[in-house]
This record gives C-alpha cells, sequence and structure tokens, in this order.
C-alpha cells in the first residue's frame, strides 16, 4: 500500500511526508510514503491524503491548485481525505486517516475515546417518553 500526500504549493506536504516516516517507523510500520506521485500513478488501494489550505494566508496559485488536484482525483475515481491542522494535530488526523485504510495497524492509529458528555437528568434522557415527562412537568403550572 502506498500512502500519497498531495497538495498546492506550501500545504506542508513535505514536512507531512517526513512526520509520518518517522511516527510508522517508531510503530514498525513500513508503508511507501510519498509526496510527489503524480495523480495518474495511484491505484484504488493507495490512501490519499491531500493536504488542506488552513496554514496560513490562501493565495490564488493554491486555490487553483487545490480544486485541479480535487478535480483530478475526482476524475479517477480515487478516493481521498483532506488532513487539516498543524503541526501534531495534522499528523495524528494523518494517521488517523491511513489507520482507517490499513487494517493491520487500525488499533495503533485510531484516535482516543472522545469523554462521554452529560446526557441530562438520567440516563435515560434518550427515550422519547422519559422526555416527555420531563418537559410536560416543566410546563405545569
Amino acid at each position: 500500500m502506498k500512502v500519497a500526500i498531495l497538495g498546492a504549493p506550501q500545504t506542508g506536504k513535505t514536512q507531512l511526508r517526513l512526520a509520518l516516516s518517522e511516527a510508522l517507523l517508531a510503530q514498525n510500520l513500513w508503508l511507501d510514503i510519498t509526496d510527489t506521485a503524480p495523480v495518474e500513478e495511484l491505484k484504488p488501494q493507495d490512501v490519499v491524503l491531500l493536504c488542506g489550505l488552513d496554514l496560513g494566508p490562501v493565495s490564488e496559485i493554491q486555490n487553483q491548485m487545490d480544486q485541479t488536484l480535487r478535480a483530478s482525483l475526482s476524475q479517477t475515481g480515487l478516493s481521498f481525505q483532506v488532513v487539516y491542522g498543524s503541526g501534531p494535530q495534522r499528523l495524528e488526523n494523518a494517521l488517523f486517516c491511513i489507520g482507517r485504510h490499513a487494517s493491520h495497524s487500525a488499533k495503533q492509529m485510531t484516535r482516543p475515546e472522545q469523554p462521554m458528555r452529560w446526557s441530562g437528568p438520567c440516563e435515560t434522557c434518550g427515550d422519547g417518553d422519559c422526555e416527555h415527562r420531563l418537559f410536560t412537568q416543566l410546563i405545569k403550572p
């Protein structure tokens, strides 16, 4: 499996390639990671990451290149995921995207579970009858 990192100029694709290589090496995972692969050479089984335009002011050239890359990927029928964030956050997002495609390494690249949010005054607040009783009591004079 190949991991192709695409992006307009100045979107951090080379930095992401280096950080991914280091992170995967630390996990003893060996994947072919490139930031120079032409869209035409990519295969459906490849993981395609497109660097988002969120690292600073976006120039017209960056915007045009981003739109061209998205159109090329759509025309070839390749699925891709856009990676946002800076530094560790972008790396974490990229690892999560790769983990979704690489079943053998999915456990190593999953995101931590989010803490459970408060669900209301009782454990069954998702129950329609419970909500009805609660709101009926609130509007009683």
